[in-house]
């Protein structure tokens, strides 16, 4: 029994000596628009501020989609380091949410990607004059949902929960063991 009860323990122990902490991806810290955010005039540009430094996928990086299912459109998209900014035309914004959709490539080439909202208070007025609109630089995002990674799992990397069953198995093991004795 005690052949058998070391020779666990020292699988265990290899086990987790070559268990690697999952790589961390980039995601989104902060956004213009915020996530949530009510705004009285349609922003002229987006950027999505990540974790780390980020590129642009194939396809669109940035959709805005208003209440009524009509995209804006976006143009000049580009990544600088840790920021993807572009350019929208929301000359048709309608009063009502928004939703903005993006798409990042990570650094280690996985492609990353969330959805939050965001409100129009009024809809855009189509002027002949050239109008300013101020919009905050916002909090940090904490609930932008990825949609299509597959390397993230809930933000507890996997290794975590093998060591919390190795564990609780070893416990089990004494337990049993002492209750014998």
């Amino acid at each position: 029994m005690r052949r058998y009860f070391s020779a666990l323990v020292l699988a265990l122990l290899a086990v987790t000596a070559v268990a690697v902490p999952a790589q961390a991806h980039a995601e989104l810290k902060s956004s213009n628009p915020a996530s949530g955010a009510a705004l009285d005039a349609p922003p002229k540009q987006i950027e999505l501020t990540f974790s780390d430094v980020v590129s642009l996928p194939d396809g669109d990086a940035i959709t805005v989609t208003g209440p009524d299912g009509t995209k804006w459109p976006v143009t000049q998209a580009h990544a600088v380091d840790k920021t993807i900014t572009a350019t929208v035309d929301a000359a048709g914004a309608k009063a009502g949410a928004h939703t903005l959709a993006w798409k990042a490539q990570a650094d280690d080439g996985d492609i990353i990607a969330g959805s939050f909202t965001f409100t129009m208070n009024v809809a855009a007025q189509p002027t002949t004059t050239q109008t300013t609109s101020s919009v905050t630089m916002s909090a940090p995002v904490t609930n932008a949902p990825p949609t299509t990674t597959q390397s993230e799992s809930g933000g507890v990397p996997a290794w975590v929960w093998i060591v919390v069953v190795l564990l609780v198995v070893v416990g089990a093991i004494l337990l049993v063991r002492r209750r014998k004795a």
